[in-house]
């Protein structure tokens, strides 16, 4: 079967040339092994490097033997550009037979309508930042063929890194996580049911990477606030869309974030960080 294409006559401008190489870059296993196993352990290495000073790892037993024959998706709270980034970092270098392949789907804007956020996709990521995100009136259509692409991409050593909120948190209470989309449980919807779902909480990254890699290289006990990754338990996309519909698949998955970010909430109270 033909890998899905998004229809080229929808597209605009600078986007007729930025997404068809996106397409092809990401739908052609054996080119994107070998971007993910150089540009892709490049990246992971030189980020570890830069913050892995100020993480604080919590659930990494729930990654310890997890078996993925139709891939992973990190289901993730979003308050920072870097969160999903800093999430691959770790597991690339440390669990290099999940995530071989790497998918984050990512707005359009930028990143496929301007040659530097071309730039900025294979450099950061070697083309990751796929498939494009489109918040146009042409969203329905374009979005739907997006969908079904990364359905078509999660096989073994695929990992998919989304957010389910749909776009970045900016409240004062980090815990309060944004209403759910229903772009995940629509995903979750025509994926494989045995595709797994790994829950995932983040907070103390900074939009700032500069001032980020300078907390990283200070001395123990002045590197202010902790990063936190935080896992939990996976579970296949079956056992969350039971009789349910797209949004409630997601709002289902939003749930264990939540637990997660509790924990994390919990967790600082009890040692003077909250």
């Amino acid at each position: 079967m033909s890998p899905s294409r998004m229809n080229r006559s929808m597209l605009h401008g600078f986007e007729r040339a930025s997404v068809p190489l996106g397409d092809f870059i990401n739908q052609h296993p054996t080119l994107k092994n070998r971007i993910q196993a150089t540009l892709g352990k490049f990246s992971a290495v030189w980020m570890s490097a830069a913050t892995q000073n100020t993480w604080k790892v919590d659930g990494s037993e729930f990654l310890d033997g997890i078996e993925a024959p139709n891939g992973v998706i990190v289901a993730a709270n979003h308050r920072s550009f870097f969160d999903l980034y800093v999430c691959s970092a770790y597991l690339i270098n440390n669990y290099p037979h999940l995530i071989e392949r790497l998918f984050f789907p990512v707005r359009a804007s930028f990143f496929y309508t301007h040659w530097l956020g071309v730039v900025v996709n294979l450099g950061l990521s070697g083309g990751s930042m796929w498939p494009p995100v489109f918040r146009d009136d042409r969203r329905k259509e374009l979005n739907r063929i997006g969908l079904s692409q990364l359905a078509e991409v999660m096989t073994r050593g695929a990992l998919l890194g989304i957010h389910p909120e749909g776009k970045r948190g900016t409240n004062g209470d980090p815990y309060e996580l944004l209403p759910a989309r229903p772009g995940l449980g629509q995903l979750m919807l025509e994926c494989h049911p045995d595709t797994l779902v790994l829950p995932y909480f983040t907070l103390g990254m900074s939009n700032d990477v500069v001032e980020l890699v300078r907390r990283n290289f200070k001395k123990p006990g002045q590197r202010g606030e902790w990063v936190s990754l935080r896992f939990g338990a996976p579970f296949p996309v079956s056992e969350a869309r039971q009789g349910r519909d797209a949004l409630q698949t997601t709002e289902t998955v939003m749930e264990h974030i939540r637990a997660l970010g509790a924990q994390d909430r919990e967790m600082r109270k009890n040692l003077g960080h909250a």
